[in-house]
């Protein structure tokens, strides 16, 4: 679709949730598209018996067109109706792997033993790794068999938002860290997200999270491209597309100092091995090792033609809560 003669619903989201700079009107993205593109996803990963639920899903979830508006100043993308899965929708087979921001944030938290709180914990990949270093551990998670898989593996999870963490330990507690990876980009109200982190972080309190970032290779896998993004990369499942200076704006306007934010680091073996076991996944030819080895020479082409896309897929930041002064208000 043309950006001309959109609908007024879409046109006017108001200005940029992290810095408050104008909006223009970037993309426009028909529902049945994005349900084209996870019906692909689901026939190449064999997830036949979830392709036609999820249809239903999204197509109960979404108006007929999404659009996305873009931050002239820090280049936040947003979109618009920022429509997100509910709790009973949201993708029971999402994968939860480790990723590079674990080790790195847990090398930045230090040594000295934290209470430390994972928004969005998954299976408790981060918390067993945390706990490994001497952290006492919390997560939460809206996704009950995510929760499920974490506590079967001696993690101490809860299922639900802040709500179900006080119910389990209590208003009144308080954590040193909080950590949120590749969660800020599914929110629907990322300032509600950042005032609750005011009231369970003690003063000097670390913050670290990591979200997709704009540059990251994975956009060169062309079989999973829904528009100008990866197929996951639109509502429900993602309503924001966050940059460094977008990231660090909501964080400055709600009390915390950037320490540190930085694009998770390139490698050239994991993105062209990635690029290609995607498309011979896609091509249903997996199995078969010379087509597997063109798949990953072609993976490899792709990156070597596009230098902007050589980069990891994590955007990472992390931030220090103030010792004197209280969260500001959003």
């Amino acid at each position: 679709m043309t950006l001309h003669g959109v609908e007024s619903s879409l046109a006017d989201p108001g200005a940029c949730v992290a810095c408050g700079g104008p909006l223009m009107l970037w993309e426009l993205i028909e529902t049945a598209t994005l349900i084209d593109a996870w019906q692909r996803e689901d026939a190449s990963a064999g997830e036949t018996q979830v392709a036609a639920a999820r249809a239903r899903d999204l197509r109960a979830s979404l108006p007929p067109t999404v659009a996305f508006h873009r931050c002239v100043d820090c280049g936040l993308e947003m979109a618009w109706p920022a429509t997100v899965w509910s709790a009973a929708t949201y993708p029971r087979d999402q994968s939860y792997p480790v990723r590079w921001e674990f080790a790195h944030s847990l090398d930045q938290l230090g040594s000295m033993p934290l209470d430390v709180l994972e928004i969005g914990c998954g299976t408790g990949r981060f918390l067993e790794l945390a706990e490994a270093r001497g952290h006492r551990a919390i997560g939460i998670d809206f996704t009950d068999t995510a929760v499920g898989e974490a506590t079967r593996r001696g993690r101490r999870a809860f299922c639900g938002g802040f709500d179900a963490l006080a119910a389990h330990i209590g208003p009144d507690a308080r954590f040193d860290a909080v950590a949120l990876f590749h969660v800020i980009e599914h929110v629907a109200k990322p300032d509600a997200l950042f005032s609750e982190l005011g009231r369970w972080t003690r003063p000097g309190a670390r913050l670290v999270l990591s979200c997709p970032g704009p540059r990251r290779f994975t956009r060169l896998i062309r079989e999973q491209q829904a528009g100008h993004s990866d197929f996951w990369d639109y509502p429900p499942q993602h309503v924001w597309r966050w940059t460094l200076p977008a990231l660090g704006a909501v964080c400055a306007r709600h009390g915390w100092r950037v320490t540190r934010a930085i694009e998770e680091p390139f490698s050239w073996t994991a993105a062209g091995s990635h690029i290609g076991i995607a498309r011979a996944q896609h091509r249903r030819v997996l199995d078969h090792p010379l087509w597997r080895r063109l798949s990953l020479a072609i993976g490899w082409w792709r990156l070597m033609r596009s230098p902007a896309r050589r980069h990891g897929v994590s955007l990472y930041l992390s931030a220090v809560r103030p010792q004197s002064s209280a969260q500001h208000a959003a």
